[in-house]
């Protein structure tokens, strides 16, 4: 699928399968030098994120389809919907800083897989945190086969289903399914991204036998290939910045117990402040926007536990985020005021897919301290064909 020429590409952008989204951020606090940020909890279009409060340290998947009660603030740039059978991609990207220092930026695109929320005693204890990315369900009747659990899961999450015996007639094991949630602890059950938005959901037949479980897939990239992850800041701890003392994870390779490298440090409260990658900046133990995963690994299927020990553990309210991300694009911004471009057409890597339902949040590093309330413009230019 996709464009087999540039003619095949222009008759496709002349036959309407183009979209051209403008999308503008205001930095606020201030940014200080060599950190990397998150854009998604800024004030601009698209309005500021937050991670909302359901139960914490819960996998919660996002997309550029919104979510539903509980879940609906974490909100992507939107990228067309879904597009399938063809596939899209990114034919232009532009975009601008507006600053009295901080030049040059580094813009990158990633698609924003989901995250696991953390507050108050998850944020400033030091014992370890075991993060949840499954539960076992109960089926019953109701308008469709309906799945009744413990934690709440957000709408559109993709799962795959185990059992000790036999699944509810309708289920299949190593079988893709979406969740279209109905309140805090039940769902209905799709067989497609289309049909959970369609809200076409499987019929109930039986409650199958034995225990029954759900694990939550990355919603967009099979286990997790070329996922990254990095924690952020919603709302600033009051005192503190811990190191990341142990990481347990499993790899896109199916291989368990992998741990992120280097004992990577937390901010400090002066940058701990909302919207900064935490572990990102220029002392020791600091690193670019994502955690360094071991070895060989291409990829996180999902993150099982992490301790915060070491160093002065966070005090106060704060709220972060541990999300995980697939990076799409870069593009480079070398002095304030001026609109930059990459045309990913001609120049390689080209034309970077968009998968359908990509929750698209840019992350933004500044080589200088940048002053509140400067302005990042940015633009881009989708096209799908096949």
């Amino acid at each position: 699928m996709g464009f087999t020429s540039q003619d095949d590409l222009i008759a496709q952008l002349t036959a309407g399968k183009y979209l051209r989204r403008d999308h503008a951020k205001l930095t606020s606090p201030a940014h200080t030098a060599g950190g990397w940020h998150s854009t998604s909890v800024l004030a601009g279009n698209p309005s500021a994120s937050t991670f909302p409060a359901t139960q914490d340290l819960v996998f919660q998947s996002c997309s550029e389809l919104g979510g539903d009660g509980a879940s609906a603030t974490i909100l992507g740039i939107h990228n067309g919907g879904a597009v399938l059978p063809a596939t899209k991609h990114v034919l232009n990207v532009g975009a601008m800083m507006v600053a009295a220092a901080g030049a040059p930026w580094q813009a990158k695109l990633v698609d924003l897989q989901g995250y696991y929320r953390m507050a108050t005693t998850n944020v400033t204890g030091v014992t370890s945190r075991t993060l949840i990315n499954s539960n076992t369900f109960t089926a019953s009747s109701s308008a469709g086969l309906l799945l009744t659990y413990a934690n709440d899961f957000n709408t559109f999450s993709r799962v795959r289903c185990t059992t000790t015996t036999t699944l509810p007639t309708g289920l299949s094991l190593a079988t893709d399914y979406w969740l279209v949630r109905v309140s805090a602890t039940t769902c209905r059950v799709a067989t497609s991204l289309v049909n959970a938005i369609a809200g076409t959901v499987i019929a109930f037949t039986d409650a199958g036998t034995g225990t029954h479980t759900f694990a939550v897939e990355m919603p967009r990239y099979a286990n997790g290939v070329g996922c990254e992850a990095f924690f952020v800041a919603q709302t600033q701890p009051t005192a503190g910045g811990p190191n990341l003392s142990a990481s347990s994870y499993t790899s896109t390779q199916g291989v368990a117990g992998r741990a992120f490298q280097g004992s990577p440090t937390m901010g400090a409260t002066a940058d701990a402040y909302a919207g900064r990658i935490l572990h990102s900046g220029n002392a020791t133990g600091r690193y670019g926007p994502f955690l360094p995963r071991q070895g060989a690994d291409t990829g996180i299927k999902s993150i099982e536990s992490f301790n915060w020990s070491g160093g002065t553990a966070y005090t106060g309210s704060g709220v972060v985020g541990l999300c995980i991300a697939r990076p799409i694009l870069d593009i480079a911004l070398p002095v304030t005021g001026m609109w930059s471009e990459r045309d990913l057409v001609n120049q390689l890597p080209s034309l970077p897919q968009v998968v359908d339902g990509a929750c698209l949040v840019w992350l933004l590093f500044g080589a200088g301290a940048t002053s509140t309330a400067s302005p990042f413009n940015a633009a881009l230019d989708f096209g799908w064909g096949g």
